[in-house]
C-alpha cells in the first residue's frame, strides 16, 4: 500500500470494507416512522484498501493523557463501517475522551473458513479475519495513540451488535490480552454455540464448509488450486455472490488460535479477560430487524419458538416451558410472541454475560435496558429499537426533531460512557446513580424518560433462556 511521510492531510473519511451496499429504498420504510433520516448521506465507496482508524481529539499538545474509547460497529460481521450511524466524534472527544473508529473486513472475506486456508496457515486456522483486524487495531493504539492524547493503560473497547458480539469474542481471545481494560456491549454478547473449524457444532456446520460452499457458488470447486481460483476473483465478485448466497455462513468460529475454545466454556469456567464491563440490550431490538422474519402460524408455532433458539434438536424439551412462556391463541399473537422471544434473546444474553463476569470476581460490572422511544408518531411502532441508543452514546444528529427529553438522555447515557472509560465505573456526581451488577439482586439501569434503577428484568423469560445456553452447553461438554 501506499506509504505517506509527515502529516497525513484528514480530509476525508476513509473507504469501507467490500460489502453489498443497500439502496435508500430499502431503509424507506424505517425512514418513514421515524421521520427523520437513519443513514448517514455521505457518499460511500469500498476498497480492499480498508483497515484504516479514524480518530477524533482535542487533545494535541497535552501532557495529560486522556481515557481512549475504540468502537467496533455492527452490522452482523456481513456490512457496516465505523462511521456507520454518526458521521462526527467530536462530541465524545470535546468530553475528555480520544475516540477511535476502526474498520474491519466482513461478510466472506472476513470471516469465511476454507481448507485449504487452514492448511497455508502456521496457526491451522482460517476465518475470523475480522477479528484478526480488530486486534491489529487495538494493537496499533497501544503502539501510537499516545501521539494524539490517548493513555493506553485505558482502553475502552466497545461495540454495537455484532461489534458487542466481538467486543466479547475478544475478552474470551487470548491475542487480545492487554489491548483493551474496559469494555462496553450495547445489544450483543458472544455467546455460543458457535462452529467448530472442522466439526459440525449442534446446528452448524463445520466452519471449513463454508469455504467449500462458497467455492461452488464461484464454479471453482473442481480447481486443483481453490485459494488460488478465489484469490484470482475480484472481491466485487465474492461480494455479489455471497449475497446471492445469503445461507453460505461467515461467522466467528472456534478456529483453535483467535478463540481457542467455545466462549461459552471460557466465560463460564472464569477464564475471559476480567475487565470492568457494561452490558445491556434494547426493549424493541427486534422490531428493525424483522424484515426476513419468517410470518408466524399456530400450526407450526412450537418449532418457531425452537427455531428462534437456534437449535431445534437439542432443546426440544423446553417446548412446553416456551409455549407456557410466549403462549399465543391466535395467529396474531403468535407473531407478537415471537417478536418477544427474539427480543428476549438480546437481553438474556446480555445479563447472562454479567452473570457469568460477576460470578468470576470481577467488582465493576454493569446491566443496562434502553427503553427511550423516539418522539415522533411515526417511531411509536418502533419503540426502542436495534441501534436506537447509538446517537445517545454519540451525541450525534438523530435524524428526527429532539426534545428535552432526548437532550438529558443523550448527556447521560454519554456522560456515563466517558465516566467508564476513565475509571471503569460509569457513577459520577450529577447523574442517577448505577449500582454494580449482583446476581442476587439482579439490579440494572433502566436508559429511558426516567433513569431509574430496576431489578429482576424479564425474569421468568430470561431464567427460560438461560437454561436452554446451560443445557447446550452442559451438552457440548460430553
Amino acid at each position: 500500500m501506499p506509504a505517506w511521510r509527515g502529516i497525513r492531510a484528514a480530509k476525508e473519511f476513509p473507504p469501507i470494507c467490500p460489502q453489498r451496499l443497500y439502496s435508500p429504498e430499502y431503509y424507506a420504510g424505517i425512514s418513514a416512522r421515524v421521520e427523520g433520516r437513519i443513514l448517514p448521506q455521505r457518499p460511500l465507496t469500498t476498497s480492499e484498501d480498508c483497515l484504516y482508524l479514524s480518530i477524533w481529539t482535542s487533545n494535541f499538545g497535552s501532557a495529560d493523557r486522556r481515557p481512549v474509547m475504540v468502537w467496533i460497529h455492527g452490522g452482523g460481521n456481513n456490512g457496516g463501517w465505523g462511521t456507520q450511524g454518526t458521521d462526527n466524534g467530536e462530541f465524545l472527544a470535546r468530553q475528555g475522551v480520544v475516540l477511535v473508529m476502526i474498520e474491519y473486513r466482513v461478510g466472506a472475506l472476513g470471516f469465511i473458513a476454507d481448507s485449504a486456508l487452514t492448511a497455508e496457515s502456521p496457526h491451522h486456522s482460517s476465518g475470523n479475519y475480522g477479528l484478526l483486524d480488530q486486534i491489529a487495531a487495538l494493537r496499533w493504539v497501544q503502539r501510537n495513540i499516545a501521539a494524539f492524547g490517548g493513555d493506553p493503560t485505558r482502553v475502552t473497547a466497545f461495540g454495537q451488535s455484532s461489534g458487542a458480539l466481538d467486543v466479547t469474542c475478544l475478552m474470551v481471545s487470548p491475542l487480545a490480552r492487554g489491548l483493551f481494560q474496559r469494555a462496553i456491549s450495547e445489544s450483543g454478547a458472544c455467546t455460543g454455540p458457535f462452529a467448530a473449524l472442522k466439526e459440525p457444532v449442534t446446528d452448524h456446520l463445520a466452519a471449513e464448509d463454508s469455504g467449500r460452499q462458497l467455492a461452488k457458488a464461484l464454479g471453482i470447486s473442481g480447481s486443483t488450486n481453490v485459494v488460488a481460483a478465489m484469490r484470482s476473483r475480484s472481491a466485487d465478485e465474492i461480494v455479489n455472490v455471497m449475497s446471492q448466497n445469503y445461507g453460505i455462513a461467515h461467522e466467528v468460529n472456534v478456529d483453535g488460535w483467535v478463540i481457542p475454545e467455545q466462549p461459552d466454556k471460557v466465560l463460564n469456567e472464569g477464564r475471559q479477560l476480567s475487565v470492568p464491563l457494561i452490558v445491556g440490550s434494547n426493549a424493541d431490538e427486534f422490531r428493525t430487524l424483522a424484515g426476513s422474519f419468517p410470518v408466524a402460524s399456530m400450526a407450526g408455532y412450537s418449532e418457531q419458538l425452537l427455531g428462534a433458539l437456534g437449535n431445534s434438536a437439542l432443546l426440544r424439551a423446553f417446548v412446553p416451558r416456551l409455549l407456557a412462556t410466549y403462549p399465543a391463541s391466535d395467529t396474531a399473537e403468535a407473531q407478537r410472541r415471537l417478536f418477544e422471544l427474539n427480543n428476549d434473546g438480546f437481553g438474556s444474553g446480555a445479563r447472562y454475560v454479567v452473570r457469568v463476569m460477576a460470578k468470576a470476581g470481577q467488582p465493576n460490572v454493569y446491566f443496562y435496558y434502553f427503553t427511550h422511544v423516539i418522539p415522533t408518531p411515526g417511531g411509536r411502532a418502533l419503540g426502542a429499537f436495534h441501534t436506537g441508543e447509538i446517537p445517545f452514546v454519540f451525541g450525534s444528529d438523530m435524524g428526527w426533531p429532539k426534545g428535552p427529553g432526548d437532550l438529558a438522555l443523550r448527556n447521560a447515557i454519554s456522560s456515563y460512557w466517558v465516566q467508564f472509560a476513565a475509571t471503569g465505573n460509569p457513577n459520577r456526581r450529577g447523574l442517577p446513580e448505577w449500582p454494580k451488577y449482583e446476581p442476587a439482586s439482579d439490579r440494572y439501569l433502566e436508559l429511558g424518560d426516567t433513569i431509574r434503577v430496576g431489578s429482576k428484568l424479564r425474569q421468568r423469560q430470561y431464567d427460560l433462556l438461560d437454561d436452554a445456553q446451560s443445557a447446550l452447553d452442559a451438552r457440548l461438554s460430553h
